[in-house]
């Protein structure tokens, strides 16, 4: 699941995905999903305008305003057309999930879980179902 957790509406909703994958493990089966981290260290000023792809034809840069739970996400994109620039704007909440708490939820629900950071901050973590 890549970056599918932080896009559920809310906590509850996560853990009762996570309930329904351990659920639905048999044994020695692997969950594993990705999540941008925007608990931890919630970007501050200038740093949260986030560069995210530039060409000849195009420039995407992305903006997060944080909130108590969520982070919307504002996705800003300058086209080419010709010899003039149009922008074209979209935005959407994510939630902003602490990776220890889901971590909690995988271990409660009897899964071994392995928790990394990839370089580009993104959480990947896998749960394995090691019951008998």
């Amino acid at each position: 699941m890549g970056d599918t957790l932080t896009h559920l509406p809310d906590q509850a909703s996560v853990a009762a995905l996570l309930r329904n994958v351990a659920a639905s493990l048999s044994r020695g089966g692997l969950f594993a999903a990705t999540f941008r981290d925007y608990f931890s260290a919630p970007l501050q000023g200038n740093a949260r305008f986030i560069p995210v792809h530039a060409d000849e034809h195009r420039v995407m840069t992305c903006f997060l305003e944080y909130e108590d739970l969520t982070v919307t996400v504002h996705d800003l994109l300058q086209e080419r057309e010709g010899k003039t620039w149009r922008l074209r704007v979209s935005s959407y909440r994510k939630l902003r999930l602490p990776p220890q708490w889901v971590d909690e939820q995988l271990s409660s629900l009897g899964l071994t879980v392995r928790r990394e950071v990839t370089p580009s901050g993104m959480v990947r973590i896998s749960a394995r179902n090691a019951s008998e």
